[in-house]
């Protein structure tokens, strides 16, 4: 067994956590929009977007536990868990602030997705107000990539976030700019 494979598995799970997470919010506002009317079928559309959220949620869960169990930063249950305490050799102080920002987004995150899995026991104004941290949350997460990952300084996933990040920006505008009445009409 390697000697780095939890910090490896660490670093990919959150890469991946990161695509799937982006990619369930682009899905939501496509759904949501029906910006691809003439093609979508939003059965389709919502069970790609509950899959991809909840694969991102255990890809989330595992990059956590895979930092637990990584001697080199060596976390414990408080670093994880209380945003701010994280500290580890060479952490600069950026790398500590999007630490703390991976924390209040593993809380919003769960938030989120505990509010999806109890939509039918809400009311639609609640459940709505909640989903709707979804965007930032989007956004903290690509902070806290960006802040606390070691792979920013490799290329290709400086241009794979660059897309990322501007195909996110686009979702959410196309979120904004969607008239209520039609998303009222479309419910």
């Amino acid at each position: 067994m390697n000697d780095h494979l939890w910090w490896y598995l660490s670093r990919s799970t959150g890469i991946v956590a990161l695509f799937l997470l982006a990619g369930s919010m682009i899905w939501g506002v496509l759904l949501s929009t029906r910006a691809l009317r003439e093609v979508d079928r939003p059965a389709w559309l919502n069970a790609m977007h509950t899959w991809l959220a909840g694969t991102g949620l255990v890809m989330t869960a595992v990059h956590v536990v895979s930092l637990i169990f990584d001697e080199w930063v060596a976390f414990g249950a408080g670093d994880i868990l209380v945003p701010g305490i994280a500290d580890w050799g060479g952490a600069t102080t950026m790398n500590r602030v999007g630490t703390a920002v991976g924390v209040v987004s593993l809380y919003v995150m769960v938030i989120v997705q505990a509010t999806s899995y109890l939509r039918r026991h809400m009311s639609r104004r609640m459940w709505l107000a909640v989903h709707r941290l979804s965007y930032p949350l989007v956004f903290t997460v690509l902070a806290h990539a960006g802040w606390s990952g070691t792979d920013t300084s490799n290329r290709v996933y400086q241009v794979a976030t660059l897309l990322l990040a501007m195909a996110i920006a686009a979702a959410t505008v196309i979120r904004v700019i969607t008239p209520a009445r039609v998303r009222r009409a479309q419910a």
